[in-house]
């Protein structure tokens, strides 16, 4: 089992020898995945009243221009009771994150009381973007995976081959939003080496893009490059997502 010390070498040799020795250089961002459930007599709307005042506070402060926020919602998902929601949050550097942390634990404790929902995974991670998609939508969808890396390749690796793939699908019309995910802490523990996301800002998007997939690019040079560093993707489930912030800076 590959565990923490995998993903701090990968990440770590990541920035050191990426441009000596890799085609494509990854833009690390930082992550944060808060799944809960609803406390009694609470819903959705409930957590909605609560991000518009959550919105509110922040932005009194500025530290959270560069924070993007989203919920997720589960759908296609083994286990539907585990979390009836994910709040997510991103960040461009751990730096702005735990700032914002720091502020939210220092003077964040009144609006903390009146959250409706009650965690029970909270996860901090590292991500590297691999294409994003074009246009907006009112609501999303996401697909996550746990990956595992054929032996002797590094994220490095994969992450080159991902971003190939991913230009050679845009070619042919795809407009799907792909990542890499190391969670550095918090994360559940299992047999493989990252987690792949793969979303689109409109759901009809996703759709479109599988078809797209099978019609155009399974069998492709870059699909066949692919499979080549990847030993498998599991436990693959799907949310809906609504954006709630967007980044200003």
């Amino acid at each position: 089992m590959k565990k923490t010390l995998f993903l701090l070498v990968a990440l770590c040799s990541a920035f050191t020898y990426a441009q000596e020795t890799f085609k494509h250089e990854p833009v690390a961002n930082k992550a944060e995945y808060y799944a809960g459930s609803y406390n009694e007599r609470k819903d959705m709307d409930d957590l909605l009243d609560w991000a518009a005042k959550f919105k509110d506070w922040q932005n009194e402060s500025g530290i959270y221009d560069s924070m993007s926020t989203s919920l997720l919602v589960p759908y296609f998902i083994q286990n539907t009771a585990a979390a009836d929601v994910v709040w997510l949050n991103i960040w461009p550097s751990s730096t702005a994150q735990y700032k914002g942390l720091e502020n939210w634990l220092t003077n964040g404790g009144e609006l903390m009381a009146k959250l409706p929902i009650t965690n029970s995974q909270v996860v901090d991670t590292w991500q590297w973007a691999i294409s994003t998609p074009e246009g907006e939508g009112t609501i999303g969808m996401v697909r996550y995976s746990d990956c595992k890396l054929k032996d002797g390749v590094s994220a490095r690796q994969a992450f080159d081959a991902y971003k190939d793939f991913a230009i050679a699908a845009k070619d042919k019309g795809d407009n799907l939003g792909r990542k890499m995910i190391f969670p550095t802490a918090g994360g559940t523990q299992g047999d493989h080496d990252y987690v792949y996301t793969l979303y689109a800002n409109k759901v009809s998007e996703l759709g479109a893009a599988a078809d797209l997939y099978w019609a155009e690019i399974n069998g492709s040079n870059e699909d066949l490059a692919l499979n080549e560093v990847i030993e498998s993707c599991t436990n693959s489930r799907m949310y809906s997502s609504i954006d709630i912030k967007v980044a200003t800076n």
